[in-house]
Parts: C-alpha cells; structure tokens; sequence
C-alpha cells in the first residue's frame, strides 16, 4: 500500500509542476530520465494517475489537486485493486463495475459535479455527437489501430500470431491492438503495416472514384507524418504524389518514412498555406487533400492534458488558419477536381462551418458527402470529412 500511495504522492508532484506547454508524454519521459530510481511498472502506475488526472477536462477544477486525483481514478478503474489503500470505506463500498453508476456516487458528494462539465462547450461541439457518452469515453483508453498495406494482410496476421498479440480484425484491412503494443521488432512498419486510427482509415471511403485520369495527380498539401498520402497510394494505384507542410523537419521525416513504404517517386516543397502570398500552379491536381490543422480535439482521450488546457479562444486561432488555407488551395483543383477536408476535430466552427463558408464562397464548389466518423464510442479517434468537388 505504501508503495501506491507513493506513486500517488508523485503523481501529485508531476501534475503540479507541469503547465502544458509541452505534452504529457515528454515531460513524464524527461522526469523519468532523470529519475532512474523509477522501474518500468513505477513509470506506468504514475504515468496512469497522471492521464487520469487529465481525464477530467474542465470539471471539478475546484478542488486541489489530491482530490481531484482521486475522483480521476475512481473513475479510470473499474475495481480499486493497489489502489484500495487510498479511499475510506464508502468510496469502496460504491465502485461499481458500472462507470456511469461511480459517476452518480460522485455526483452525490460534490452537487456541482456533472460529467458534462468534462467537456463544457456543448454549443460548439458538430451536430451528432452523444455529449454524454462523449464524456464518459473520456476515460477509457483507446486502442491502437494499425492498416495492413495490399498484398501484406496474411503476412502480418501471421507475425501478430506467431508473437502472441492478440488482435481484432475492424474493417476491410485494419486491426485494433492493446494501446502500447510494441510492433517495431516484430512489423516492418510502414512498409508491411500502417500505425493509423481506425477513423483516419476510414478516410478512404471519401476519395473519389470517378478520377479517369492515370496517373491521378493529388497533391496532400498538409502532410503531417504522411499517413494520408501513403493511404492515397495504397486505395487509388497509380497517382502522381505532391506533398506539402510549413515545416520543413515534417518533409524530413516523411522522406525516411515514405522510404519505409517503398515510395519513391513524389514532389516535396515546404510552404505555409495560410498566407496570402501564396502562389500555386493553378489547375494543377484531380485531388487535394487538406488534412487541416486543428484543436485535435477528436484525439483527446489520447491527449487528456489537451483538453484540459484548452480554450475556446484556440478554435477561433484554428478557424483562422482553415479558411486561409482551403481558400488558397481550391485554385489547384483542375475542373471535376476534388478536395478532401479533413480534421479531427469535434468542433463544428472547424468542421460544418468551413465547409459551409466554402460552399457559399465558391459557386464552382459542390458538396459531395461529409461525415462525422465518430471514434469514442469504439476506442479511436474522431475525426470530420468532407469531399468537395469543383464543376466542371
């Protein structure tokens, strides 16, 4: 007991010192690096109450840091277990199996609790969202998805297997795994095996099938980590790959990843989109897609100090910066073009409402289909999409 109630003292320390500046992840690495007392199985109990702190968004704020902590983990676990030692008999007697049912026990200790307070931005949230079950997803871990690339499928089932890894087969080519599942030594990934959210995956549903081009020029103009464009290359064949980002360290990594995935013929050029002075070959691409930056709201279970951090003023920020650059990027789409919007975001200024100022801007624009893929209640990310095409 003593043991956990260490962990609890640590985690208390951790939380106190850390402002969210950087994330969670590399501030616990960077105290464990220079805490070499701590073992592997110390790392994940206090790396655990720290998420679980984070877990509860905006609600209770309140309340020190102690016991804010505990209400956290009461709510992260499912039966006290090590941690029994922390909580008087009553909060033993009322853990449930039942997350909603420990939620209602703590609603009858603190009457300004509501697990809606989570997330307390119900009038920006896209339309089709359950708030509740938003809220209490916030504390179930998601899993990790990974997509088997063509002709790999059987080859890394058989791997996972023959290593133990359990799995479950989601959709046409993808597995969900244990969130922390260790693939490197065991998957060649990127080239056999894609780390990629399940809805991420589903993005794929949205390019276009009418593109009679070959090769079909797109152009992925905020690559990021480059999983969208690996997807392009793996759905539609043959194309013509540009890939773009106002950072130049992003087009540096993805060079070594799009190595790994064996693609080796594609343009690269660093720009920021979002100013006015950008100039791009006009009717250049049958298909753009713009994976946007965002709050990265819909990956929040991922990233709980995110959203506790957060404020509304960042989706003003972000809204900003998505109207310059779909503004900007549309003049590339050649006529029976297409653009592919992308965040993952639960907010409907980054979502509904760009697609609308879009629509309203460009007469040539036709809406074609947009999708909330929601992600919290099968343990990924949310994510928003929408295909847009330009008339001919």
């Amino acid at each position: 007991m003593m043991r956990f109630q260490s962990y609890f003292n640590t985690a208390i320390a951790l939380i106190q010192g850390y402002n969210g500046t950087s994330p969670l992840v590399y501030y616990l690495k960077q105290y464990f690096a220079a805490e070499k007392k701590h073992g592997a199985k110390d790392r994940k109990y206090i790396s655990h109450l720290c998420y679980s702190y984070y877990r509860l968004g905006h609600a209770l704020k309140e309340l020190t840091i102690k016991e804010r902590l505990r209400i956290a983990l009461f709510f992260a676990e499912k039966e006290p277990g090590y941690w029994n030692g922390l909580y008087k008999p009553d909060w033993i007697k009322n853990w449930s199996q039942d997350l909603v049912e420990r939620v209602a026990y703590v609603e009858q200790l603190y009457p300004v609790f509501s697990i809606q307070h989570i997330y307390p931005w119900k009038e920006e949230i896209s339309a089709g969202i359950d708030y509740a079950d938003l809220c209490y997803a916030q504390f179930t871990q998601p899993d990790l998805f990974i997509r088997l690339r063509p002709g790999k499928e059987e080859l890394v089932k058989q791997k996972l297997k023959s290593s133990d890894i359990s799995f479950t087969i989601v959709g046409k080519s993808g597995l969900a795994l244990a969130n922390g599942t260790k693939l490197d030594s065991i998957l060649q990934i990127d080239e056999e095996a894609v780390i990629q959210d399940l809805n991420s995956q589903q993005v794929q549903h949205f390019f276009p099938t009418d593109i009679n081009t070959s090769p079909v020029k797109v152009w992925d103009c905020c690559a990021a980590s480059g999983g969208k464009s690996i997807l392009a290359k793996d759905v539609l064949g043959n194309i013509e790959l540009t890939v773009s980002d106002a950072r130049n360290t992003i087009l540096h990594n993805l060079q070594a990843r799009f190595e790994r995935a064996k693609i080796s013929h594609y343009q690269a050029f660093q720009a920021d989109l979002s100013t006015s002075t950008f100039k791009t070959t006009e009717h250049a691409y049958d298909l753009v897609i713009c994976d946007a930056p965002c709050t990265g709201s819909g990956t929040w279970s991922r990233t709980p100090e995110q959203l506790y951090f957060f404020g509304t003023d960042k989706i003003t920020l972000f809204t900003a910066l998505q109207k310059k650059i779909s503004q900007n990027i549309i003049k590339a789409i050649k006529p029976g073009g297409y653009l592919l919007y992308i965040t993952c975001s639960l907010f409907r200024r980054e979502n509904e409402e760009i697609v609308s100022l879009l629509l309203a801007e460009n007469e040539s624009l036709v809406l074609v289909k947009q999708e909330l893929l929601k992600g919290y209640h099968q343990k990924s990310d949310t994510m928003f999409a929408a295909l847009l095409q330009v008339k001919v």
